[in-house]
């Protein structure tokens, strides 16, 4: 037994399998140019924090006889004041940095993205609060809003995650609460209520499959926009001190800047490719969906 709508000719939104959608989305990925590059570097890093303790040749608090030795055979990347080797740190801080920077992003997308579909889609008394305190975090200077947040509670792993989060998640729930203003009165959403769908149906079956290429491509921006403020907090000293980061190990590298350039060159080439790869993967999600939009040519006469 089929169900028809009472509107004709308006049916809710197609929706893929889930597996069949990350496959298309990938082959999609790996046809822009952007896209291609973005991805292979991210996949590199997330090979390298996987693989960190195979690959690193010293342990990430190991001392070895060697202070402040030049990068060479024995210490590929040199080592710090106290015999670190820094190659080994390197490799541990990516897996930190990464953490954070996914884990943030992930964070402000559910934060961000819960009040930008509840704004959206309800409107009214419920829109005007959300955009309210929304607007009102966008006001607080980011940098001093963490550094408040790390000074008042310490430094931990999870308290970083959550100020970079607390951080960046207004940018989520603007861009969301966009989507769903323009999405809320399409005519799959009519027919879905014609239906007879439940609200929760509507907003996450419906509605929210047609919003996410532009979210995605901000969640690609916002972890390394939560690299870069994990950087500056470990740079001034504001890192948790049981793991290696990258911006820990630019904060030991402050005193010894023009003895020992290499204690501040890799770590911080570390936080370039880390942020590029995240930038052109995010070139590459708006490539592709550029390509969508215009889809082929045809039809087109000399």
């Amino acid at each position: 037994m089929t169900t028809t709508s009472a509107t004709p000719g308006i049916v809710p939104s197609p929706r893929r399998p889930v597996l069949h959608g990350l496959g298309a989305a990938l082959r999609g990925i790996l046809r822009t140019r952007h896209g291609f590059i973005g991805l292979v570097l991210l996949a590199f890093l997330a090979l390298v924090a996987l693989c960190a303790p195979w690959i690193a040749p010293y342990g990430p608090f190991q001392q070895t006889p060697l202070s402040l030795a030049a990068p060479g055979a024995g210490h590929l990347f040199g080592t710090d004041n106290v015999g670190r080797d820094i190659f080994s740190m390197v490799l541990y801080g990516t897996r930190a940095s990464l953490a954070i920077g996914f884990g943030a992003a992930f964070a402000a997308l559910v934060v961000g993205g819960s009040v930008g579909i509840l704004a959206g889609y309800f409107g009214g008394w419920i829109e005007a609060v959300l955009m309210r305190v929304t607007e009102l975090f966008q006001t607080l200077p980011v940098v001093l809003f963490v550094l408040l947040a790390v000074a008042l509670f310490g430094t931990s792993f999870w308290l970083l995650i959550a100020a970079v989060t607390l951080a960046i998640w207004p940018v989520e729930a603007r861009l969301v609460y966009g989507q769903y203003l323009k999405l809320r009165d399409r005519e799959f959403v009519a027919a879905a209520r014609v239906l007879d769908l439940s609200t929760p149906h509507i907003i996450l079956r419906e509605i929210l499959p047609n919003a996410m290429q532009p979210v995605i491509v901000q969640v690609a921006l916002d972890a390394s926009v939560a690299i870069l403020i994990e950087a500056g907090l470990g740079f001034l000293g504001l890192s948790d001190p049981n793991m290696v980061s990258w911006g820990q190990l630019l904060f030991a590298a402050q005193d010894f800047m023009s003895q020992a350039w290499w204690m501040s060159v890799f770590p911080g080439a570390a936080i370039c490719l880390a942020v590029i790869a995240f930038n052109l993967f995010a070139d590459g999600l708006n490539e592709m969906a550029d390509n969508r939009r215009k889809g082929p040519q045809v039809g087109l006469e000399d």
